[in-house]
């Protein structure tokens, strides 16, 4: 593939000529270069579209993924709001029943006062029908129904007494006996009118 250069004859210099050898050589390296490059241009294709591929299973993972933690998120904010509902009510609840409780044990105190004073009078056979009737409602009233004594009741002590209300009146009946060693006056509500 050597040129010929030949000298020409005018103002216009040196001329190079080619033989159709060394046009055949040019024409195949043009197109050993063009094939090169379309080589080049579809891996860079294929890399491309593999990469492009890449990005959406990414994409659509991540998406996949932030929508499932978003549904986690919110079924965290629906338990919770669950939760602090549930804990208001039982807040509410606890607040009533301790209320109740403390009512019912300054009712107790009051009582027990009551009947501390009241048990020396029922015992010593100097109380009136309507202490022995209190006195009857109050141990009615107790826990247990009942109550514990150091010495034994008068005889008299264990009928029917009547207490009224405002709203009714209520019958109960005093019960005694020895249990463990010990005197136990029992009351039992037997009407309400």
């Amino acid at each position: 593939m050597t040129p010929t250069d030949k000298p020409s004859h005018g103002t216009e210099g040196w001329r190079v000529s080619y033989t159709q050898s060394d046009v055949d050589t040019i024409r195949e390296q043009i197109v050993q270069d063009q094939a090169a490059k379309r080589r080049f241009l579809l891996m860079v294709l294929a890399v491309t579209a593999a990469a492009l591929a890449g990005a959406v299973v990414l994409l659509s993972t991540s998406y996949a993924l932030y929508a499932g933690s978003e549904s986690d998120k919110q079924e965290l904010v629906n338990e919770n709001n669950s939760l602090k509902s549930r804990l208001g009510d039982c807040q509410q609840q606890l607040d009533a029943k301790n209320a109740q409780e403390a009512s019912q044990a300054q009712s107790r105190a009051q009582a027990q006062s009551r009947l501390t004073t009241l048990i020396p009078a029922v015992l010593g056979d100097s109380a009136s029908g309507g202490d022995v009737a209190r006195f009857a409602q109050m141990v009615y009233n107790l826990p247990q129904g009942r109550i514990e004594l150091d010495r034994k009741p008068p005889d008299k002590l264990f009928r029917n007494w009547r207490v009224s209300t405002d709203s009714a009146t209520e019958v109960y009946t005093l019960v005694g006996g020895f249990v463990d060693g010990k005197w136990v006056v029992y009351s039992n509500m037997v009407a309400r009118r």
